[in-house]
């Protein structure tokens, strides 16, 4: 395999903020789970573009909190993230149009501990008709001290991808390839099936029903035009279970559904799929 331009990006920000949507819109297919709710990544995901002369690797980080949000749970998030940075060849800071907070610059503390490339995208420019805004915006936080370039984008309309893909590569060393160039992510299809079925389950409940749940699949058979797939659902309490199943049963009906048509996207195939929940203490999960 012949050396190409290749490399770690981490991609960076506060929670909300596109990160997600900017890797699998980079990818051209879904590789991480996108929803309106913060901390939706919990792990650093991989995501692996490939063209002709690069391989660039994208690391999905979990949405950085500030050090007054650091309670006990957010601390693996931010580890997390500072294990990225210090991993990564080049650093992308994503930062939402014409908001910039105290987590922003947070964050930025992190980026000028660490000696290497730094870009700064300014995502969500598409809701901002008057331009000139932006602009004013990105003079007063750009930092060009320590961003090699800012670029605006809209990752949910892929707005200007290809010059932030310029920029990237052009900081990115010739070496041999980590991946296969037919890669698209490092997760393999028992973790993408279940975060399809996790990305529907945030999207769909309530508030007040924490993320302390997860998605396991019990069996996955392979038969040939069809994949049989049962998962489980397991949560802490039997509140949590009434919550989503809804009244007669019809949450966890669309929310099956919906994850249904995700998996047949990730598996280029008919899904028959069957979920249960089950009630287990935190400490007897798998």
């Amino acid at each position: 395999m012949t050396d190409k331009k290749s490399g770690y990006v981490a991609i960076i920000g506060r929670p909300n903020v596109g990160k997600s949507t900017l890797i699998n819109a980079l990818i051209g297919e879904k590789v991480t789970i996108v929803t309106s709710k913060p901390q939706t990544t919990v792990q650093n995901i991989l995501g692996i573009l490939n063209d002709d002369d690069s391989q660039i690797i994208l690391v999905d980080t979990p949405g950085l909190v500030s050090n007054k949000q650091i309670a006990s749970q957010y601390k693996t998030y931010n580890k997390s993230v500072v294990d990225a940075l210090s991993s990564s060849d080049v650093i992308v800071m994503l930062s939402e149009a014409n908001k910039w907070t105290k987590t922003d610059e947070y964050l930025l503390d992190q980026i000028k501990a660490q000696s290497m490339p730094s870009i700064h995208v300014v995502n969500k420019v598409d809701r901002f008709k008057d331009k000139t805004k932006i602009l004013d915006s990105l003079k007063d936080h750009s930092h060009l001290d320590i961003f090699s370039d800012v670029i605006p984008v809209s990752a949910k309309y892929q707005k200007n991808l290809d010059a932030l893909l310029a920029v990237i590569k052009g900081h990115l060393p010739n070496k041999h390839l980590d991946f296969d160039d037919k890669a698209s992510t490092d997760q393999d299809l028992h973790f993408r099936i279940s975060e399809a079925l996790r990305e529907r389950l945030m999207e769909n409940l309530n508030d007040e029903l924490p993320y302390k749940f997860d998605c396991v699949i019990e069996t996955l058979e392979d038969k040939e035009k069809v994949f049989l797939i049962e998962m489980a659902i397991l949560v802490n309490k039997q509140a949590h279970k009434k919550i989503i199943i809804g009244k007669q049963g019809q949450l966890l009906k669309r929310i099956g559904s919906q994850a249904r048509a995700e998996i047949e996207k990730i598996l280029g195939r008919q899904v028959y799929l069957s979920t249960y929940i089950k009630v287990v203490k935190p400490g007897q999960r798998k």
